[in-house]
């Protein structure tokens, strides 16, 4: 009788216990809904990125701020939607966010796949694994109101922009989709010898070694048609003289009205403080 009562005591005791958990279950799904609805209807852009700025995940008020459907959003590098100094801006926040842990923030031109351009304010954190490397990027956004966007701040900002162009010392570039530069600023004299208008028409490739040239446009034609940036990549260039010289290279698709990628810009540098040369 008494084992009766017993394995009684100990049913009622699981029923009780599933009970529980079935209740906790509910109360989880419940939050989880909660703030997945807080996270898609959020008044901000929630965006995260892998390493290369790939995007991962991006809320319903993201995709409409970059405007495409956000199944048309996974993989696709955000600096797609970048004008030429948000690509210098954002890239900076995002590198120097690095492996500290803490939020930066910037304003940069977001250029949505429709749409008018628009002036945005993002916070960017970086999580880190158990070694302190950023394993990716989450970007909350939220356009600057129209109120702070007077005409002379808007023209101050060009004019800074042009004029940091002209003398950074990175070497700021815009190419077609065969790789035929259509803009170069003043400083690809500092790192290659030769002015603007003698680099504008020619390709990547031609002033590059043969066996560079065969390398780098295989990885060209890739980031074309995969639509993605080209970070990080160092190559061999051929100054004026003739001399070589290592330089990095970062870069964002350009993407027209149909979603077609017509070329690439983004910046060069050089490898180390001093250029590197070799005959």
């Amino acid at each position: 009788m008494d084992l009766i009562e017993d394995l009684e005591a100990f049913q009622y005791e699981i029923e009780t216990q599933n009970e529980q958990l079935r209740q906790s279950q509910a109360e989880l799904v419940a939050a989880k809904d909660k703030y997945l609805d807080l996270f898609e209807l959020a008044p901000m852009g929630f965006i995260s990125l892998e390493l290369n700025g790939a995007i991962s995940e991006v809320n319903l008020t993201g995709a409409a701020m970059l405007g495409r459907e956000r199944r048309h959003l996974i993989g696709v590098s955000i600096f797609q939607f970048t004008a030429n100094e948000g690509l210098l801006v954002l890239h900076d926040c995002l590198k120097s966010t690095g492996n500290t842990g803490k939020k930066r923030g910037c304003e940069f031109e977001l250029r949505p796949s429709h749409g008018a351009p628009r002036l945005m304010h993002v916070e960017i954190m970086a999580p880190l694994d158990q070694w302190k490397r950023p394993t990716g990027y989450r970007l909350a956004m939220l356009e600057v109101p129209e109120s702070k966007k007077s005409y002379a701040e808007v023209t101050k900002r060009t004019e800074q922009y042009r004029a940091l162009l002209e003398t950074i010392t990175s070497w700021f570039w815009e190419v077609d989709q065969d790789g035929k530069f259509l803009h170069v600023s003043l400083s690809v004299k500092y790192f290659l010898g030769y002015e603007p208008e003698e680099i504008v028409g020619k390709t990547l490739f031609d002033l590059m070694p043969p066996s560079e040239a065969d390398r780098v446009s295989t990885l060209f034609r890739t980031a074309l048609d995969n639509q993605e940036p080209i970070l990080r990549l160092e190559s061999i260039y051929l100054r004026k003289g003739g001399e070589r010289v290592v330089l990095e290279t970062n870069g964002a698709p350009v993407i027209d009205g149909q979603g077609k990628c017509v070329g690439l810009r983004g910046i060069f540098g050089s490898r180390s403080p001093h250029l590197e040369t070799s005959s």
